[in-house]
C-alpha cells in the first residue's frame, strides 16, 4: 500500500473512533494526536466539522461542493486491498461499485466493492463516504444489503464492501415473472419493513427508488446505496436541506426534497408511495421535466398525482401484458386498484409530510390490512386532522393539561350520551325527563371544569402570571370537587377516580395513593363493597398503592378486585383488563410467572376486541406481554410482542410519543442482555432523548432508563458515563423506595467491580438487597443480588463469608423459584464458590448444569455459554482426573472455537479465561510451548480491572512459564 493510502487509511481508523466520543474527550485525543502528527490532527478537524454540519454536501448545492464530479476508473492494479476488481456494475454520486472477488483465500465470494471516485477527495465528500459505510455497519436487516468489509486502495481512496446482490430492480423483477397485484403489494410491504427498520437506527435513505430495491433469485428484495441517507440523531429533528441542484434522483424525491424543506422519515415514504404506483401501473403518478433546478421546483410546486386506478384505466393492452400477463384486462385492473390502494397511494403521497402516513412501518401496515381484506387506517381530511394542525400550532398551551383532558373529555362524551339518551326518554315519562335533566346538569359542570383547566393556559384569561403545572392544576381540580360536588357523590367519586388515575401517570404517586383511597372509600359507601363500581375504584387504588411499592398490598387488592368483576359477569370489560395487567406485573414480581402470563394474555385479548388491534392500550397490554416473556428469558417473544407495541404507538401517536420512549427502553433491555450492545445503546438514547422532551424533570420513567443506559456503558467500557448516567438515575429514584431504585444501586455496584472496586461493589450490592428486601420482601429479585455479594466475596477470597450467605441464598431460591435460568445462575455464583473451596466434586455437577440450561436459552454459538464451559472446564481440570481431564479439553476447545467465531462485543475477557484455562492443561501435559502462547493470549485479554482476578491467576502462571506480559 502507497503512502497515501496507508495514510488515509490510518484517519478513517481515527475518525470512526472520534467521531463517536464527546467534545471533552474528542478535543483531548485530537490534542494528543496533534503533538504526534499535526498534518493528520488537522484533516481529521476538517473532516469532524464537515461531519457537524447540518448542511453538508448533501443539504447544499453538489456543485458548490464538487466543482467537478470526474469520471472514474478502477484504482490502477484494479485492487481495493484483498479484492480483486472485476467489473463495474453500478455508479452512484460518490463511487462506483465494482462486482469483486477477495484473493487472499480467506473465503471464496463474490460481493460488490464501492470505490471512491476520482477527484472526490474533498472533505466533505471524504465524510459523506465515510458517513455511508457507518450508516451500513450499523443496519442489520434480511432485506437490507449487508456490509461486510473496509479499506483504503493503494492510491489513498477509500472503499466499502458489501454483499454481492444477483437479482432485478424491483420493477424489472415483478414485469419479468408477472406477478400479481398481491404479490407486489406483499412484495413493497417488505421493503417497507426495511426502511422502517432504518428509521429506527435514525437513518432516513432519501434515495429510494426500483434500482436501490433489487430482488433477488428467491424473491427477496434488497434495499442498497446508503450513499445519500441522512443521519436524523442525534437530536431527532428533520434536516433541512440547502438549494439547488441536490444529490438526489428528481423523479422519485418527495417535494421537500427539490423545495428546500425539512426532510425527515416521511421522505421515504412518499418514495415507497412512488415505487407502489409504479409497481402496480408501470409509470409514475406524475411526469416532471428533466431541467434546472428552478424549474424542477416549479413543476413540483403545481404538480398533482393521478391516482393509479385511473392510471390503469389508460393503459393499452400491450402494456398490460408486459406487466402481468396476456389477456389481463385494464378494466380488471381498476377493479383491483381502486379503493383501498388507491387510498393508500394517495396518502403516501401527500404533498403535506404532515398528511402522510408517520412512518414507513404505517404505510407497510395498510398495505398487509389492504392484503388480508381487513380495514386500513389511511382517511381522507377530517376534523380530527384539522385538531392535529390546531394543537401542533398550539403546542405550549395545550400541552401541561392534555394528560388532564383526556380522561375527562372521555367522561364527558359518556355523560353527554347518557344524558341525551335519558331526555329522549323522558319524552314519555316525567320519570325520565327529571333523569334527563340531572344527566345535562353532570355534562356541563364537567364541561366547565375542563373549560377552567384550559383556560390556565390562556395569559390573558388565567389567575396568575405564570401558568400552574399540571400536578397542581389536578390538585386545584381537587379541591375544587370537593367545594362543588358534595352534593353529588356519585360524580364526585367518578372525577376524583378519574384525577387519581392522572396523578399516577404524572408520577405524583403519593398524592395519587390519596386521592384513589379517597374515591373508593366514597363509591363505596355509595354503591357497596361488591357492587362493579366498587371493584374498579378498587383496582384504579391498588394501582396507586403498586406504584409506591407497596407490592403485597396491591396483589391483595387487585385479586379482590378482578374476583368482584368476575363474578359480576365482567370478565370481558376493559378496567378487568387493566386490572389484569397490573396483576400480572405483581405476580411476576412474586415470581408466579405462569399466572402473571395468563392474566396478560387474557388482558391483552379482551383489549383487542374491544379497540381493535391499533389501540394504544393494546400497546401497553403488548408491552406487559413482553415483559413476563422477558424474565422468562424468551428473547424473540419478547422483542417481538415489544415491536408489534412500538409500532402501534408510533402509528397513532408519532416517533416522539412518551410511550415510544418506555418500549425502546424495552427492546434494549433485550438487546442489551442478548449482548447486542450498539443497537440497544441507539433505542436507549432514543428513549432518553424523548424522555427529556415530554416528560417533567426528573421523572421515575428517566431514572429507569437511565439505569439502564448506565449499565449498557458499563458492559461497553465508557465508566465514565456509566457513573454518570446511574448517579443521576439514583437521585431520581431515591425519592421513592422502589424496585428500580434497588435496581440502580445493583447496577452501581456492578460498575464498581467492572473498575476493580470489589470492596465498593459489595457494599452497594448490599444496599441493593437491603433496598429489594425492604420493597418486594423475598423475591427473586432480593436473593439473586444476594448472590451478587456470593460472588464478590468469592472473587475478594472471603470464602467463609460467601458460604453463609450462598447457603442462605441458595435456601431462598429453591423456596421461591422453580425458573431454569434463575437456577442456573445461582448455580453458576455458588460453582465458582466451590471451585475457589476447592470443593470442585460439588462445584462441577452446579456449573455443568449452568452450561446446559444457558446453551438452551442463548444457543451454543453464545459468548455467556463459552463463559460457562470454561467455568466448568477450570473445575474439570482441578480434579486430576484423567477423563476429566479430556472433558476438559472439548469444552475448552468449543468454547475458544465459538468466541473467535462470534462478532460479540465483550468476548475478549471471556477469551482470555479459555486460553488461561487451555494454558493449565497444556503445562500439566507437558505442551510448554503451547502453553506459554496461550497464556499470552490471556494476559493480552485480561487487562480490564473486572477480571483483575483472573489477571492475577495468568500472570502466576506466566511467572512459572517465564513468560513476561
Amino acid at each position: 500500500m502507497s503512502d497515501a493510502a496507508q495514510r488515509w487509511s490510518r484517519i478513517a481508523v481515527l475518525f470512526d473512533a472520534l467521531v463517536e466520543l464527546g467534545p471533552a474527550e474528542r478535543q483531548q485525543r485530537l490534542a494528543d494526536l496533534e503533538r504526534d502528527d499535526a498534518s493528520i490532527a488537522a484533516d481529521l478537524r476538517a473532516l469532524l466539522a464537515a461531519d457537524a454540519d447540518a448542511n453538508a454536501l448533501l443539504d447544499a448545492d453538489a456543485v458548490a461542493v464538487v466543482p467537478g464530479l470526474l469520471a472514474d476508473g478502477a484504482p490502477a492494479d484494479r485492487r481495493a486491498g484483498p479484492y480483486h476488481l472485476l467489473r463495474p456494475i453500478g455508479e452512484g454520486g460518490m463511487g462506483v461499485v465494482w462486482l469483486a472477488e477477495r484473493t487472499d483465500g480467506a473465503y471464496e465470494q463474490q460481493v460488490a466493492v464501492k470505490v471512491l471516485k476520482r477527484g472526490m477527495d474533498s472533505v466533505a465528500i471524504m465524510r459523506r463516504f465515510l458517513q455511508e459505510r457507518r450508516i451500513l455497519a450499523r443496519l442489520h436487516h434480511p432485506h437490507i444489503v449487508r456490509l461486510v468489509d473496509g479499506g483504503m486502495s493503494a492510491d489513498g481512496r477509500p472503499f466499502y464492501v458489501m454483499e454481492h446482490v444477483d437479482g432485478r430492480a424491483i420493477t424489472r423483477y415483478a414485469a419479468e415473472h408477472r406477478i400479481d397485484v398481491a404479490a407486489r403489494v406483499a412484495l413493497l410491504a417488505k421493503v417497507a419493513d426495511a426502511v422502517a427498520y432504518a428509521h429506527t437506527q435514525l437513518i432516513v435513505h432519501r434515495d429510494l427508488k426500483p434500482s436501490n430495491v433489487l430482488v433477488d433469485a428467491a424473491g427477496e428484495p434488497r434495499v442498497l446505496d446508503f450513499g445519500i441517507a441522512k443521519l436524523i440523531e442525534p437530536s431527532g429533528e428533520e434536516t433541512v436541506t440547502g438549494t439547488g441542484l441536490r444529490v438526489l434522483s428528481p423523479a422519485y424525491a418527495a417535494p421537500e426534497q427539490i423545495l428546500g424543506e425539512p426532510v425527515g422519515t416521511t421522505t421515504d415514504v412518499y418514495a415507497l408511495g412512488l415505487m407502489l404506483c409504479e409497481l402496480l401501473v408501470g409509470q409514475l403518478p406524475q411526469r416532471r421535466r428533466a431541467g434546472t433546478a428552478a424549474q424542477l421546483a416549479q413543476d413540483v410546486a403545481q404538480e398533482t398525482s393521478q391516482r393509479p386506478s385511473a392510471l390503469a384505466a389508460q393503459m393499452k393492452p400491450q402494456r398490460l401484458a408486459e406487466l402481468y400477463e396476456d389477456g389481463f384486462s385494464a378494466r380488471h385492473l381498476v377493479r383491483l386498484l381502486s379503493g383501498d390502494l388507491d387510498v393508500i397511494v394517495a396518502t403516501a403521497l401527500q404533498r403535506d409530510p404532515a398528511r402522510r402516513y408517520p412512518t414507513a412501518a404505517a404505510f407497510a401496515g395498510d398495505l398487509r390490512r389492504c392484503l388480508d381484506g381487513r380495514p386500513i387506517t389511511a382517511r381522507i381530511d377530517s376534523p380530527a386532522y384539522r385538531m392535529r394542525k390546531f394543537v401542533r400550532r398550539h403546542r405550549l398551551g395545550v400541552t401541561a393539561t392534555v394528560l388532564v383532558a383526556t380522561s375527562l373529555v372521555a367522561g364527558l362524551g359518556v355523560a353527554v350520551w347518557q344524558a341525551y339518551r335519558a331526555q329522549a326518554q323522558a319524552q314519555r315519562a316525567d320519570v325520565e325527563r327529571a333523569n334527563a335533566e340531572r344527566q345535562l346538569a353532570r355534562t356541563e359542570r364537567v364541561k366547565d371544569f375542563i373549560l377552567t383547566l384550559f383556560r390556565e393556559q390562556d395569559p390573558v384569561s388565567r389567575v396568575r402570571a405564570q401558568a400552574r403545572s399540571a400536578p397542581d392544576l389536578i390538585r386545584e381540580g381537587i379541591a375544587q370537587i370537593d367545594a362543588t360536588l358534595t352534593g353529588e357523590p356519585d360524580l364526585q367519586a367518578e372525577l376524583l377516580r378519574d384525577l387519581g388515575e392522572i396523578q399516577v401517570n404524572l408520577d405524583d404517586r403519593e398524592a395519587a395513593k390519596a386521592t384513589l383511597q379517597r374515591a373508593w372509600e366514597l363509591q363505596k359507601s355509595l354503591s357497596g363493597a361488591d357492587s362493579v363500581a366498587s371493584a374498579e375504584t378498587l383496582a384504579a387504588y391498588a394501582d396507586a398503592v403498586y406504584a409506591v411499592g407497596d407490592v403485597e398490598a396491591a396483589g391483595t387488592m387487585l385479586r379482590d378486585a378482578v374476583t368482584r368483576l368476575y363474578a359480576a359477569g365482567h370478565a370481558e370489560r376493559p378496567k378487568t383488563a387493566q386490572a389484569e395487567a397490573t396483576l400480572a406485573m405483581v405476580e411476576l414480581i412474586r415470581s408466579n410467572p405462569a399466572e402473571a402470563e395468563r392474566l396478560a394474555l387474557h388482558a391483552l385479548a379482551v383489549d383487542r376486541a374491544t379497540y381493535g388491534p391499533y389501540d394504544g392500550r393494546v400497546a401497553s397490554r403488548l408491552a406487559t406481554l413482553g415483559k413476563i416473556q422477558q424474565e422468562a428469558a424468551r428473547y424473540a417473544d419478547a422483542l417481538a410482542s415489544y415491536r408489534e407495541a412500538l409500532g402501534i404507538v408510533v402509528h397513532s401517536g408519532g416517533e416522539d410519543h412518551a410511550r415510544a420512549a418506555l418500549l425502546h427502553t424495552s427492546i434494549a433491555d433485550v438487546l442489551r442482555v442478548q449482548r447486542t450492545y450498539e443497537e440497544a445503546r441507539g433505542h436507549y438514547e432514543a428513549a432518553v432523548r424523548i424522555e427529556r422532551i415530554q416528560l417533567p424533570p426528573g421523572h421515575m420513567i428517566l431514572g429507569g432508563t437511565l439505569i439502564r443506559l448506565g449499565d449498557l456503558h458499563r458492559r461497553m467500557g465508557q465508566f465514565d458515563a456509566a457513573d454518570a448516567a446511574l448517579t443521576e438515575a439514583i437521585a431520581i429514584l431515591s425519592r421513592t423506595p422502589s424496585g428500580q431504585y434497588a435496581q440502580a444501586l445493583q447496577f452501581h455496584g456492578n460498575l464498581a467491580r467492572a473498575q476493580g472496586r470489589l470492596e465498593l461493589a459489595a457494599q452497594r450490592y448490599r444496599a441493593s438487597f437491603d433496598a429489594f428486601r425492604t420493597v418486594v420482601g423475598d423475591s427473586v429479585y432480593t436473593w439473586l443480588t444476594a448472590l451478587e455479594v456470593v460472588s464478590v466475596l468469592t472473587e475478594s477470597g472471603r470464602l467463609a463469608e460467601a458460604d453463609a450467605l450462598a447457603v442462605e441464598a441458595a435456601a431462598a431460591l429453591t423456596r421461591i423459584s422453580s425458573e431454569d435460568y434463575e437456577t442456573a445462575y445461582m448455580n453458576s455464583v455458588i460453582g465458582a464458590l466451590r471451585h475457589a473451596q476447592g470443593r470442585d466434586g460439588e462445584a462441577i455437577p452446579l456449573l455443568r448444569h449452568t452450561a446446559e440450561v444457558l446453551a438452551k436459552v442463548y444457543g451454543e454459538d453464545h459468548a455467556e455459554v463459552a463463559q460457562a464451559r470454561g467455568a466448568l472446564a477450570a473445575s474439570l481440570i482441578a480434579t486430576g482426573d484423567a477423563a476429566a481431564r479430556r472433558e476438559a479439553a472439548t469444552l475448552i476447545e468449543t468454547a475458544r472455537s465459538a468466541l473467535e467465531r462470534g462478532d460479540d462485543e465483550a468476548k475478549e475477557p471471556f477469551l482470555g479465561a479459555i486460553y488461561l484455562e487451555r494454558s493449565r492443561l497444556r503445562l500439566d501435559e507437558g505442551e510448554i510451548a503451547g502453553a506459554r502462547a496461550d497464556i499470552g493470549e490471556a494476559l493480552r485479554r485480561l487487562q480490564a480491572p473486572e477480571y483483575a482476578t483472573r489477571l492475577r491467576q495468568a500472570r502466576a502462571l506466566a511467572r512459572r512459564l517465564d513468560v513476561r506480559g
